[in-house]
This record gives structure tokens, sequence and C-alpha cells, in this order.
């Protein structure tokens, strides 16, 4: 009786995640890679990292690119967010949302004559976050200012309060149409940047 012999095989492991066996290979570098860091392309599996460089062709933004992105989307969303929280209805915040969302985006590409990076969508989400909640707050500010202008016009010589800071913040949070006009508008800018709309 002749003995088995055991068939010694060479295993190979993910360069990423070194406990998980694999035997896919990048098609690009050769790099091996488990099917979690896989990615499919049009000409194969190839790693994450490979994938990442080739992506890195069409960004071309700088450092200040982004601050430009983040400047326009924030002015004008505020602009917009004070606007929305005069206005206020619900349908018409909905309908809006989506050619505002469509115009800051435009107007951020063409003031950085449309070169955009890699997280210029995250930044100009961001900026539209920021800037509708300070048009908000700008609102309910001056909303507050003009009523305690006419209420000092009407009665002189009386002591007013400030607006407490809690106050505005409140009013500004608790507005489901100005929450919903930045939602809108910021998932409009962000798509746009990354080219899903």
């Amino acid at each position: 009786m002749s003995e088995l012999n055991p068939v010694v095989e060479d295993r190979t492991f993910c360069e990423v995640h070194p406990d998980r066996e694999t035997a896919l290979r990048c098609n690009k570098c050769g790099r091996l890679m488990c099917a979690e860091c896989a990615v499919l392309t049009p000409v194969g599996y190839r790693c994450r990292e490979c994938v990442r460089q080739h992506e890195d062709k069409f960004f071309t933004a700088n450092q200040y690119d982004y601050l430009i992105v983040f400047a326009v989307s924030a002015v004008l969303a505020a602009i917009g967010g004070a606007i929305i929280k005069v206005v206020g209805f619900l349908l018409l915040v909905i309908i809006i949302g989506v050619p505002v969302g469509g115009a800051i985006s435009e107007a951020a590409l063409r003031m950085t004559q449309r070169r955009r990076g890699r997280y210029s969508g995250h930044i100009a989400a961001a900026g539209v976050v920021v800037g509708g909640l300070v048009g908000g707050v700008a609102q309910v500010y001056l909303a507050y200012s003009a009523e305690l202008a006419e209420i000092a016009r009407r009665f002189p010589g009386r002591e007013l309060p400030a607006l407490p800071l809690d106050a505005v913040l409140t009013a500004t949070v608790s507005d489901i149409s100005l929450l919903i006009f930045i939602g809108v508008v910021a998932f409009i800018v962000y798509g746009r940047f990354n080219l899903r709309i």
C-alpha cells in the first residue's frame, strides 16, 4: 500500500486583510485582494488603490477651490435660507429646493472654472448646511429686531430685552420648512458635484 502524499499548496492572503485567503489579483498592479477590496471595472477587477489613482486624474481642484466652493455654497444658501424662513410653505420649499440646489452648484462650479476635487461635494453640502442655518438665524434676529423697533416706537423709554441666543437657535431649528429646504439643496449640490445628478 502506498501512502498518499498530501498536496502542499501555496496559500495567499489579501494584502489589506491578511487574515483572508484569496487568489484574486488586481489586473493592473498584481496586488492580492479579497472580495471586499476588489472593485469591478469595465476592464476587470482592480484594487482600490489603482482605482483611486485612476480617479485622481479627473480631480483637478486645489485647496483654494475648496474654499471658493464652501463660500459660494454658504452665501447662496444663507440667502435662500433667509427667504425660506419668511415664506415657509412646505410644498413650495420642496419644489424650489431642487432648482436652488442646481443653481448653487452651478455657481460654485463656474467660480472654480469647473474644477472638482475628491471632496468638493462634501464641502459644498457642508456650506449649504452652514449657510442655510445662518440665513435662518439672521432672519429670526431681523424679525425680532423689527418687532423691538416697532414696540420702541409705540412705547418710548421702555427697556426692551435682548433676544437670547438659545431662543434664536430654537426658532431656527424648529422650522421644518427650513430644515427640509437645507436637506434638499444639500442633497442636490452633493449629487451634482459627484455627477450623480
